[in-house]
């Protein structure tokens, strides 16, 4: 058991306040003016009656929400059942306080990567991304299947069609869940009891992606009735949605940095004007060469190990199905059984060209101020072109029974039973990469890379076999490189129990129940045999290549997509990259290697390699895979969490005052099991490729951990109405998120394809605690007029047990390199490390201009820590709280006479997003990655013929907006993606 930090003033100034509350309950009780919610109610007698219908009506549900909530909710409704009034959930919470919405377009891997598709995906809340925010469909867990899960959840993949209500509560409901750092967001979806009688609304709708020119169709259809008065219910929905998206993408997947106290970074050889490097520039020269001071590392960088230009093709279909059966059979029952299943395919198409570097390879360099390589040439560079199909298929299947029985007129209770399940990858979906190029020999290019800093693309000098630029993608130069198939294959199981009890009359409110939660998570990794992957491998045809290479027929490679000087709208340089890199379709070069048979391929002759891979099945040529067992493992958490909530009502100077005490006890129970499997003897470089090593593992071993963790989670909500139009709030909380699920593994993983100057490798840690805020919030909301209101809200975290990674390097298993000397890997692993205060202010306006149809919505958040990120910190311990930025929503409108019109800008400030890049070898620990600021613009518009049938349109990032990434340092260009905008048009019925 971990006993509660009481350290720190705002700890104590959160434990004092919500135990206070018990005390303000022997105030002298009133119950608090109700509101309405009804969005044709009027506001008062003075300021006449104004009917609201539209989205108007929607904006003053989610207004009354918000009012009468005991703690800080924001919420967006439904104007009417199967009537959500924005096609996404993630866009629309861009219009709440607090919440930013990422759009970044991430490349599918085989390790079930999502890709948004450039369009709307993860939430931030008040400057926390989206693994720490909670996501629930009406009031359950939602089950994630994805391999590299943070516990984030993708809006992007939920229609939003049939959505009665998404709420985003800023602080905790005891009853609900232990609440999240950022917010718990709740999705309700419609019951057939909610909306008496027959319901029937339908939608369809295509949209176009200006990079692709193709119109999907997307559909949905709801039905809902009831019979026998109203005792019986039932509703079925179904929907259908496609979109695909172009991406042009600029990549460079690390920059790792050189620190001469480890003996990496710069020679003074390798800079302009210096003599030739006497050797390979090396902390230790080669056996029998004299040392020389040129050659060895004195100056720290941070240089480019992977860059890469690219052009993504995301296809992104979902369907989905709901089935509610409702019953009300004696006055007081009410049985709810809901089946809601949902299955997402992405499918990408990525094409471009990539080139490798080493650090000692790199010459003619030149340097940022900060260390930054802006400048260098490596002589001797091969030039890869990939055809990459990356796979994801992710289903999702939860049913639920819910009971309420309302026992006496004071007695009401609860039973939930609930049960998700998301797959990824059911069927095997395989991605896969195949690699072509040319480079050993006279093919090697003294390639370079310039980075120009600014907004400008970093971009290659000297490309082409030999330098010529004109033979770049001459297919009479290209031959196979090498060929990775990929897939994993996870399950993640939640089941659920809750029984809930209440206690209520006019002045008080006494909840108490118990929730059981089992989380059991199996991932499953695989990839190609060990070096099945390079049985073509080298570079280029004979007589100029190198290896086990085979030609690759040219009609396999004759496609090729453009770059241009617009290639990443509002980026230069793009006439600088070379204009045209091969399309390739990778399964065809899957096929033709397959189909030779085994013909001259590498280990062909090599007895040993083929007794070692599988025999006569490898020999033929076939590409196998297997389970990696470094990448699998078993999650199982087990929650117990009793809780309690009373409400009640006072008066101060007749000022109504609301009361909220509650609390939560989460008691958990985790074991995280995988296999270990670790490297042996001497690395060798592989003859094929001498960027890449291979080793000899050990047998496996499994292994298991467990753990366990208790918190008590306090809450207490106060709010005071001044006035009937002015409100004030303070609330005081402690709540958790958990850790990452991918960091709970208890082994070490060394990937197999280990590359020559890049050894690494990852520790988990299946003991890590849960992150632990403790919050405060004081704000003021004034509901000066129908459908308008000002607010503001303070608030401040003060967050411990924040999970860090960090960087040690180390021998592994007494593994040596070529020549004995040993193997240094770069290890990261996680802990629970520093605590960090994060404070804020939200502020918000919503105006609707009387009876003119006019009106907007404004917000902004200004956040701030006192650990913010320090570039200049070399230390590979180096903290700072990640995903802070402020943030502004501007979202005009107009409604009335059924013409509906609103414009949304939003923007968000640069940020750190994480810790981590693609390639992390650095030897200042684990480099950052930050978001560049971004300012989106948005447009929806529709009309009403009458109360049956509208028509819409939206246009989604009309501005042409790229995401864009760095690193250390600004001019450390990560990705930059530019996936174009988004139209759709469609019609909306209901009878």
């Amino acid at each position: 058991m971990n006993k509660i930090d009481k350290k720190g003033y705002l700890r104590q100034a959160v434990h004092a306040i919500c135990w206070s509350g018990v005390s303000a309950l022997s105030l002298t009780a009133l119950s608090v003016p109700s509101f309405a919610a009804d969005a044709t109610a009027t506001s008062s007698d003075e300021l006449g009656e104004i009917v609201v219908t539209g989205l108007r009506a929607s904006l003053q549900k989610s207004l009354d929400i918000k009012k009468n909530s005991d703690g800080i909710v924001d919420a967006i409704s439904a104007e009417d059942i199967g009537k959500f009034p924005d096609a996404n959930l993630a866009t629309a919470m861009e219009r709440i306080p607090g919440v930013t919405v990422s759009r970044q377009s991430v490349s599918l891997t085989g390790t079930g990567g999502t890709s948004s598709a450039g369009g709307s995906q993860q939430i931030t809340v008040r400057g926390f991304g989206p693994q720490f925010n909670e996501t629930l469909f009406d009031g359950r867990e939602v089950p994630t299947a994805i391999g590299n899960s943070n516990r984030g959840f993708d809006f992007g993949s939920v229609g939003s069609d049939f959505v009665g209500q998404v709420d985003v509560m800023k602080t905790p409901d005891a009853s609900l869940s232990s609440g999240a750092i950022g917010a718990t967001v709740n999705i309700k979806y419609p019951k057939p009891l909610d909306h008496p009688g027959m319901q029937l609304a339908g939608s369809v709708s295509g949209n176009e992606n200006t990079g692709e020119d193709k119109i999907k169709p997307n559909v949905g259809l709801l039905f809902s009735d009831t019979f026998a008065d109203d005792r019986f219910g039932i509703l079925v929905d179904g929907a259908s949605a496609d979109s695909i998206v172009r991406g042009s993408h600029v990549n460079v997947q690390g920059w790792e940095g050189g620190n001469p106290a480890t003996g990496s970074g710069l020679a003074t050889c390798q800079l302009p004007g210096a003599p030739p490097c006497a050797y390979a520039p090396a902390a230790t020269p080669p056996t029998g060469v004299p040392a020389s001071a040129a050659a060895t590392p004195s100056i720290k960088d941070w240089f480019i190990q992977d860059y890469g230009i690219y052009q993504e093709h995301t296809e992104d279909k979902r369907v989905g199905g709901r089935l509610v059966l409702q019953a009300k059979p004696v006055d007081g029952l009410e049985l709810t059984l809901d089946d809601n299943y949902s299955k997402e395919t992405l499918v990408q198409d990525q094409f471009g060209f990539s080139a490798w570097f080493n650090g000692n390879g790199i010459m003619d360099v030149t340097q940022a101020p900060d260390g930054t390589v802006t400048n260098f040439t490596q002589p001797g560079t091969p030039t890869d072109f990939q055809a990459q199909i990356n796979q994801s298929v992710i289903t999702t299947n939860t049913v639920g029974l819910n009971v309420k029985w309302k026992a006496s007129e004071h007695s009401d209770y609860m039973f939930d039973a609930y049960q998700g399940v998301a797959k990824l990858n059911p069927g095997g979906q395989t991605s896969l990469d195949a690699d072509v190029g040319y480079g050993n020999g006279p093919n090697g290019t003294s390639l370079g890379i310039v980075v120009p800093g600014g907004n400008n693309l970093p971009y290659p000098t000297g490309y082409g076999p030999g330098g010529v630029a004109a033979n770049f993608i001459n297919p009479s130069y290209i031959g196979s490189h090498v060929l990775v198939e990929s897939y994993n294959q996870n399950t993640d199981t939640i089941d659920q129990f809750k029984l809930e009890g209440v206690w209520h009359d006019e002045n008080l409110k006494f909840k108490y129940g118990v929730q059981f939660t089992h989380d059991d998570e199996a991932l499953r990794a695989f990839t190609d045999l060990p070096y099945t992957w390079q049985m073509y491998a080298g570079y280029g045809p004979s007589p100029v290549g190198s290896g086990g290479v085979a030609p690759i027929p040219a009609n396999l490679i004759s496609n090729s997509f453009g770059t241009g000087s617009n290639f990443i709208h509002g980026w230069g340089n793009g006439g600088l990259l070379p204009p045209a890199i091969i399309a390739a379709n990778g399964y065809a070069i899957l096929n033709y290697l397959q189909g030779l048979n085994g013909a001259g391929m590498n280990g062909a002759t090599d007895t040993k390699t083929c007794s070692n891979l599988s025999g006569p099945t490898f020999c033929t040529g076939k590409y196998i895979m297997y389970q990696n067992l470094g990448g699998s493992q078993d999650i199982t958490e087990n929650t117990v969490s009793p809780y309690f909530s009373m409400s009640t009502t006072a008066k101060i100077e007749d000022m109504p005052l609301r009361i909220n005490v509650g609390a939560r006890l989460e008691d958990t129970h985790v074991t995280s099991a995988g296999v270990s499997s670790l490297p042996t003897g001497q690395l060798t470089i592989l003859a094929t490729d001498h960027t890449a090593y291979s080793f000899t593992p050990t047998a496996p071993i499994p292994i298991s951990t467990k753990s366990d963790y208790r918190y008590l989670l306090p809450n207490i909500d106060l709010s005071l109405g001044v006035t009937d139009a002015l409100k004030l709030r303070l609330d005081a909380s402690r709540t958790l998120t958990r850790a990452p699920l991918n960091d709970l593994t208890p082994d070490l993983n060394v990937p197999s394809g280990q590359r020559v100057g890049a050894l690494n490798a990852t520790g988990g840690n299946p003991t890590l605690l849960p992150y632990l805020s403790d919050n405060l919030d004081f704000g003021a909301e004034w509901y000066y007029a129908q459908n308008s209101y000002v607010s503001a809200d303070a608030f401040v975290k003060e967050v411990s047990n924040f999970v860090v990674g960090g960087t040690v390097s180390q021998q592994i298993n007494g593994v040596t390199l070529p020549g004995g000397s040993p193997a240094i890997f770069s290890v990261t692993s996680q802990v629970n490390g520093p605590s960090a205060e994060v404070r804020g202010i939200e502020l918000a306006w919503q105006y609707s201009i009387g009876d003119t149809g006019f009106g907007f919505q404004s917000n902004a958040t200004f956040v701030s820590t006192n650990k913010p990120y320090d570039p200049s910190n070399l230390t590979v311990s180096n903290f700072a709280v990640p995903g802070l930025a402020n943030s502004y929503n501007f979202i005009p409108f107009y409604d009335k006479y059924g013409i509906q019109v609103r414009v949304a800008i939003n923007h968000q400030n640069e940020h750190l997003q994480n810790y981590g890049q693609t390639q992390n070898n650095s030897q200042f620990g684990i480099e950052p990655t930050f978001v560049n600021a971004t300012t989106y613009v948005d447009f929806s518009t529709s009309y009403d013929f009458n109360k049956h049938f509208s028509v819409y349109f939206e246009g989604l990032n009309l501005t042409d907006q790229a995401y864009s990434t760095h690193g250390r340092f600004k001019e450390q260009i990560l990705d930059v993606v530019d996936t174009g905008r988004l139209f759709t048009l469609g019609v909306r019925a209901k009878l």
